[in-house]
């Protein structure tokens, strides 16, 4: 059992938690630290407000998965006694050697109880489905159709509301016509394109904030990626239902010309995204974001069915932040991730929503090695979307940084194509993230630089809030080295920039962005 400050952070995942346990080993608040003989359990006391003390522990039964507990009334798990329990044996405090509990026993024997009937519903879940009857897939492909043509009358619904919008102008925005608008949105919710109704959201927002800077840049592009996702998604369900009426038709074909059931007027709507029975979505989707921009949500089981899974992944994260995003009133904690298995970079998006705030938990900065045996991979374009389930952390080696600077590309030329080629997309992201290795680093006026490579393509930096860090470095930790940055193109000067997220070198990896 190694518990280190960094551990702690990771597991915790709340700051306010983490800082309180921490101040709380500090003042000595714990009493009767134990830990059982095989160090699975560590258990102990902590003063609080009442008369009793509470009881926490951690449970390492599962490496992977450690369970926490108290006693206190606290909605925040881990707690804060929890991670005072866990700094306590990170900075040496002695823990005598105790048996498990009773009570903690009994909690054992229970969750290894649940644990079991999981696994025998997933090893049920992960089984060959029995064959359906030609009368089941026929049922199935119905209620997939109704569901797509709920779609199509969703995107109809809001395409006709960004018309509205636009015939009036992005001027006419004001506080009652958004209240309009916004009303109109709610609709959307019936649906199923979820993603669509956000979109619309943000649109409305950009307006009105628009109004106040008298900017309309944010909100006209606001406006364009709603059309381009309107566009698409409609052509993309068209497609998914073109796709089973001719399976079903095929079907037809082979009981001697026999008319397929009615596609629509059967059967309740289901969640949006690929049905059961119906088949993968179509193989176009699996290299776009679109089915997750139109609402969806991938579970882990299609996506490992779909081979979107990379086996024994090593990831260092480069940059971690909280975004705001009010037209889905939730904050986003966001990480960016350089694979030292493959040299790609991926994002990390933990959404926690306004209203739920003390039931999700809050990402923070990690800086081990994270290990995982199985690294999902949504479908998605440059710098997909990751998401892991059992992991560890290690301690970052010189074999490790070596990988992480080799992931770096040389060729600039190459990369300023490829981003212009993504920034081109109305829906792609346009601010992909590219490590970049750099052959040299020259400071510029203001806050301002220039990446080479070795042919001596420039790509410009723009330093932000770390001109002073970045102007800082020698060249030799700059040059040979690999910066991993987040490109961003101005719409008004059309000057493409990139903005250093972090420097990996043989030495350690610099950060600007935590």
């Amino acid at each position: 059992m190694n518990i280190t400050e960094d551990f702690i952070i990771q597991f915790t995942g709340n700051a306010s938690a983490l800082s309180n346990g921490k101040a709380l080993a500090k003042k000595g608040k714990f009493s009767a630290l134990s830990i059982t003989e095989d160090e699975t359990l560590l258990f102990g006391s902590c003063a609080g407000s009442g008369a009793k003390p509470y009881q926490c522990s951690v449970d390492f039964t599962d490496p992977e998965k450690p369970v926490p507990r108290c006693s206190c009334p606290s909605r925040q798990i881990p707690c804060k006694h929890v991670a005072g329990l866990l700094f306590c044996k990170a900075q040496g405090n002695p823990f005598t050697v105790q048996p498990v509990p009773e009570d903690l026993a009994a909690k054992r024997e229970k969750a290894k109880q649940k644990a079991e009937k999981k696994e025998e519903k997933e090893a049920a879940e992960d089984a060959p489905p029995p064959a359906k009857t030609a009368a089941a897939k026929a049922r199935s492909r119905t209620q997939a159709v109704k569901k797509y043509r709920a779609q199509l009358e969703g995107i109809a619904l809001a395409g006709k509301i960004l018309r509205n919008i636009m015939l009036a102008g992005l001027h006419s925005l004001d506080k009652k016509n958004q209240k309009l608008y916004l009303d109109q949105a709610k609709e959307l919710g019936n649906y199923y394109i979820d993603g669509i109704q956000a979109a619309l959201n943000s649109l409305l927002l950009a307006g009105a904030e628009a109004q106040l800077k008298q900017d309309f840049s944010e909100a006209l592009g606001a406006a364009n990626y709603l059309y381009a996702l309107l566009k698409k998604s409609r052509a993309h369900t068209e497609q998914k239902i073109a796709g089973l009426e001719a399976e079903a038709e095929a079907e037809a074909a082979k009981k001697g010309g026999a008319q397929a059931g009615p596609a629509v007027n059967a059967g309740p709507a289901v969640n949006a995204g690929p049905p059961a029975g119906a088949g993968p979505p179509v193989n176009a989707a699996l290299q776009s974001a679109i089915e997750e921009q139109m609402g969806y949500v991938w579970k882990l089981a299609e996506l490992r069915e779909l081979g979107r899974v990379v086996e024994n992944a090593r990831l260092l994260q480069m940059g971690f932040s909280v975004i705001t995003d009010n037209a889905k009133k939730e904050f986003v904690d966001e990480g960016i991730w350089l694979s030292l298995t493959n040299g790609e970079v991926y994002l990390t998006k933990n959404h926690r929503p306004f209203k739920a705030l003390k039931h999700v938990r809050e990402e923070d900065s990690f800086f081990p090695v994270l290990c995982t045996p199985e690294l999902f991979v949504y479908p998605g374009d440059k710098n997909p979307r990751v998401r892991w389930e059992r992991w560890e952390p290690q301690d970052c080696t010189a074999e490790d940084l070596k990988d992480g600077v080799e992931a770096g590309k040389r060729d600039f030329a190459a990369v300023i194509k490829e981003v212009k080629n993504q920034i081109r997309s109305p829906l792609a992201d346009k601010n992909p993230v590219f490590p970049l290795r750099i052959a040299r680093l020259a400071p510029e006026e203001g806050d301002r630089a220039a990446a080479f490579d070795e042919k001596g393509v420039k790509i410009p930096l723009r330093l932000d809030n770390f001109a002073f860090l970045i102007k800082s470095l020698s060249r030799d930790q700059a040059e040979g080295n690999t910066l991993v940055c987040r490109f961003d193109q101005d719409m008004k000067t059309d000057i493409l920039w990139a903005v250093p997220v972090a420097l990996v070198t043989g030495a350690g990896v610099i950060r600007f962005m935590y």
